[in-house]
């Protein structure tokens, strides 16, 4: 420490950025306003739980802790594009080895087409500030891409440092962007029943991804070849070929080197294959970054009675042990969501039981959406290979 600093100035930073959106209608609009996707009950009071637990469990100081919610306060803490972008940046603005950050979001997510092939879905994720119109196109602008959360978030973070996400929204697996997110998968059998598309989009061999090479092909001739011809495959010249007897054609090796396309095996351009191996010593000048969300991109998250990921986490973390393996705390999180999702589905079996006899009765009139079938898996991705056993969750 150099002469006359501030020693409080030298100690690791905790900062913490909480954002909650109910997307409630303006005044004297209605709930179009919001957007496709509604107005939601339990974002604020998430926020509100999740302050108490870094605050209380974690010791993060109110100081640093920012709050982001759609209550009509004062303007500059609304949720809006422009203002979750700039607290993004302040989050990690001078950020040090050593420091700790905390993001916690909850809401709508969306997820819109990918152009540049950096996705596996080819579909980008998105949160969805306040301020949505309904309109796709308006509402396009107004997202906040999981790329701009990448750069502002994860791309400025020092060696050292650490940033722990939670996405608590539809479609949020990959809103970080990081690396490995397959590899950290746990499985919990009778859990495990998300929507049952195939887990193995990301590692597709598809022939017309397969890379070209330029090599010349080598092989044994064995037979007679007629008269010389030029084969073509793909509309391109590839074997020029010779009349050749049978005693030529056991000469050793004849090679064919007129330039030949061959056909390789895809090489993969995700950088997680799900059996990425972690290795102890291994310091690659990245940050620590986990991010927790609550279902998988292809999936939805509802709320209902007041069950969210949210509450579920800080039902678990604000237990004896706050800081369980991350195998373990994925493990109670998923048993959490799974026993509110039974809950949910017998209700919305009920409610469409008596749906069914109200239009027996001649009843008319709108009805609520219901889900009897989904359920979310909550997963986490990171910047780098995880031994979900022995690291702890430290936020």
């Amino acid at each position: 420490m150099q002469p006359g600093s501030n020693f409080a100035e030298e100690l690791p930073k905790k900062r913490a950025l909480l954002i909650g959106i109910n997307y409630a209608p303006a005044q004297g609009t209605n709930s179009a306003s919001t957007g496709s996707s509604g107005e939601l009950k339990g974002p604020h009071v998430d926020v509100s739980k999740m302050k108490d637990l870094v605050m209380n469990v974690y010791h993060y100081s109110p100081d640093d802790i920012v709050t982001l919610i759609d209550d009509g306060g004062e303007p500059r803490y609304q949720p809006t594009r422009e203002n979750i972008l700039r607290e993004v940046d302040n989050l990690v603005r001078d950020a040090k080895s050593g420091d700790h950050f905390f993001f916690h979001y909850s809401g709508h997510a969306e997820q819109v087409r990918n152009d540049d092939n950096t996705e596996e879905d080819g579909l980008d994720e998105c949160l969805l500030p306040t301020g949505a119109t309904g309109n796709a196109k308006d509402d396009e602008r107004l997202m906040i891409r999981d790329n701009d959360l990448r750069t502002r978030l994860v791309d400025r973070l020092p060696p050292g440092s650490q940033l722990v996400a939670i996405f608590d929204a539809c479609h949020s697996a990959t809103l970080l962007d990081l690396e490995h997110s397959h590899c950290n998968r746990v499985v919990v059998p009778y859990v495990s029943k998300g929507r049952r598309r195939s887990r193995t989009l990301w590692n597709q061999n598809v022939r017309k991804n397969a890379l070209t090479s330029s090599r010349t092909q080598g092989r044994r001739v064995s037979v007679s070849i007629n008269k010389s011809t030029l084969r073509q495959y793909d509309g391109q010249e590839c074997v020029q070929t010779q009349n050749l007897s049978p005693q030529t054609a056991c000469d050793p090796c004849i090679s064919l080197t007129s330039p030949t396309q061959v056909c390789e095996s895809p090489v993969a351009i995700y950088p997680c294959n799900g059996w990425c191996k972690f290795s102890p010593g291994d310091d690659d000048g990245k940050a620590k970054v986990v991010s927790l969300s609550c279902c998988e991109d292809s999936q939805i998250a509802w709320e209902f009675r007041g069950s969210s990921m949210t509450a579920a986490l800080v039902k678990t973390l604000g237990g004896k042990n706050p800081n369980p393996s991350l195998r373990d705390l994925i493990l109670r999180v998923s048993h959490e969501l799974h026993k509110c999702s039974l809950v949910a589905h017998d209700a919305a079996k009920q409610y469409s039981k008596e749906v069914r006899e109200y239009r027996k009765r001649g009843g008319k009139g709108p009805t609520v959406p219901v889900d009897m079938n989904n359920f979310q898996d909550p997963q986490l991705s990171s910047l780098r290979p995880l031994n979900l056993e022995k690291t702890c969750w430290n936020p």
